[in-house]
């Protein structure tokens, strides 16, 4: 049996379906308050502001999947293989849960309203595997950071034209094995000049 969701819960599940089927910009508290079956005032006693609603739910599951993500290998594992494991988990994730990856995907610019001392996890967590590699002579020395850049941006904008494909939005567990090769080859000859 499964437990009933609380009323926080339903915000943020109303609040994520909304937002990934028509943007951060279009939905108001008032849209995120009918969608969930209460006043405005009652979304306001668990949320300051629309900001702040979307900042909390994007934070609590961004830095959530990251630690997901960095449990998926061990120090036995090479980057080639953590990278594939990540990938693969990535294309998972969009696959089983859409709306909160969509959430992510378009919230990820919020980070403009974080506290001064936040560090997103994802791009930190792969940065210091890349960072790692570099220093054990797995991959060419190179400015990690610009590649992880790379690789977040090619994962991100498969997700992105796997929601966009017409006639109907794609999978993009069929393309993890690809993907994961492409941002490989990226890692392996991004050397810095």
């Amino acid at each position: 049996m499964t437990r009933p969701q609380n009323t926080r819960e339903k915000i943020e599940r109303a609040a994520i379906r909304l937002i990934a089927a028509r943007g951060i910009d279009a939905v108001s508290m008032r849209d995120i308050a009918g969608e969930v079956g209460v006043t405005e005032a009652a979304l306001y006693r668990h949320f300051a502001n629309k900001n702040a609603l979307v900042w909390d739910i994007f934070s609590a599951h961004y830095d959530a999947f990251a630690h997901e993500l960095a449990a998926l290998h061990g120090p036995q594992k090479t980057l080639r293989a953590k990278l594939a494991a990540m990938i693969s988990a990535c294309c998972e994730f969009f696959d089983r849960d859409r709306d909160l990856f969509t959430f992510l995907l378009l919230a990820q610019h919020i980070q403009r309203l974080a506290p001064k001392n936040y560090q997103a996890a994802l791009p930190a967590m792969l940065n210091d595997l890349l960072a790692a590699a570099v220093k054990r002579g797995e991959i060419p020395t190179q400015n990690t950071e610009i590649t992880t850049a790379m690789v977040m941006g090619m994962v991100l904008q498969t997700a992105l034209f796997c929601l966009y494909q017409k006639p109907r939005p794609g999978k993009m567990q069929p393309h993890a094995a690809a993907l994961s090769n492409a941002c490989w080859q990226v890692i392996k000859n991004h050397e810095r000049k």
